[in-house]
């Protein structure tokens, strides 16, 4: 995404029509998912295993330019005594008075990464990326209760942040979106922090993973599962006590956008969430867009917020009704 302090602008909905072609395969992985059209229908399903074709110098340019593309603005704010936790606060609109706020978790496989590997902020609404202490400091559980501690202070502080809070949407990109997501359904960790399920208006997992982690196990081979075992073991029992669709029932955080790059074990994964939210009574849009593998996981973080990127078009239609502010 293009570093900058508002990247979003008013568009019309993008749903793309049944059976829109899939990518041309002569086309490279990168043009594909920079380019980032909506598939639908039982495409969504069809095979992809770039994860594990993907060369290590590939990697290393997605990373390069990930960590290049820094947010601007904002400013820092400890919510914490650690190191780690501090967060970045960029105030809403000028004419946005107790905006509802966006709050941002980074991904990196829960153990590398900061809150400046976030997508910026998002015209018209207060936006904070949380920092967070990283695996093997501490567990996973912990990095989560570090951030419903967060969302506890960013309400706590409302008044002087110009803030309403009682408008909160959770947002995270890969592991932190993992993250966000089991916020808005097991609200164990919201309630030891003081904050209820109610006012978390809506969470957005940007290409998520391990919405269940024991099925991860064989939906993604390779890197994905390397990450998870290194964070989170093998015990059955507490891969399914840290899945979201495990947790999908009633009360749940109002609504879900799940975004996805074509993945074919997460996009799996995000289908079974899907219904099970959509079970507990729980609204929830799944969308899949061009971007195979690792090319795609980056590349939709760094494109989204850019008007001519179709996920772009889809969060801000989404964000607009069930979160909608006044620019004016």
């Amino acid at each position: 995404m293009a570093a900058s302090a508002d990247t979003t602008s008013s568009i019309s909905p993008t749903t793309q029509p049944e059976g829109h072609a899939y990518p041309d395969l002569s086309e490279s992985p990168a043009t594909i998912a920079s380019r980032g059209n909506e598939i639908t229908g039982l495409k969504i399903f069809q095979k992809t295993d770039l994860d594990n074709d993907i060369a290590p110098s590939r990697v290393a340019e997605l990373m390069a330019e990930l960590i290049a593309d820094k947010p601007t603005g904002g400013r820092e704010i400890s919510y914490g005594e650690k190191d780690a936790q501090h967060l970045r606060f960029w105030k809403a609109n000028p004419k946005s008075h107790q905006a509802p706020t966006i709050v941002f978790v980074h991904g990196g496989s829960w153990r590398i990464g900061t809150n400046l590997d976030s997508v910026g902020s998002v015209k018209g609404y207060a936006f904070a990326s949380v920092n967070y202490t990283l695996v093997p400091v501490i567990q996973v559980e912990e990095q989560v209760q570090e951030i419903a501690h967060a969302i506890s202070f960013l309400l706590k502080n409302a008044a002087s942040l110009d803030i309403d809070s009682e408008r909160v949407i959770l947002m995270g990109h890969s592991s932190g979106a993992h993250v966000v997501t089991l916020l808005g359904t097991d609200t164990n960790y919201l309630t030891r922090a003081g904050v209820d399920i109610h006012v978390v208006r809506g969470v957005v997992s940007i290409d998520g993973s391990n919405y269940n982690a024991p099925a991860e196990l064989l939906d993604s081979p390779g890197p994905v599962v390397e990450n998870l075992i290194h964070a989170l073991g093998t015990d059955p029992d507490r891969l399914r006590a840290i899945s979201p669709t495990y947790h999908a029932r009633a009360p749940n955080a109002a609504a879900f956008l799940l975004l996805h790059a074509h993945r074919q074990g997460d996009v799996r994964q995000a289908v079974e969430l899907a219904a099970a939210l959509h079970a507990s009574g729980t609204k929830v849009d799944l969308r899949v867009f061009e971007g195979e593998g690792f090319e795609g996981h980056v590349r939709m973080l760094l494109r989204l917020g850019d008007p001519s990127y179709p996920a772009t078009l889809v969060l801000e239609d989404w964000l607009r009704l069930h979160l909608p502010v006044s620019l004016t």
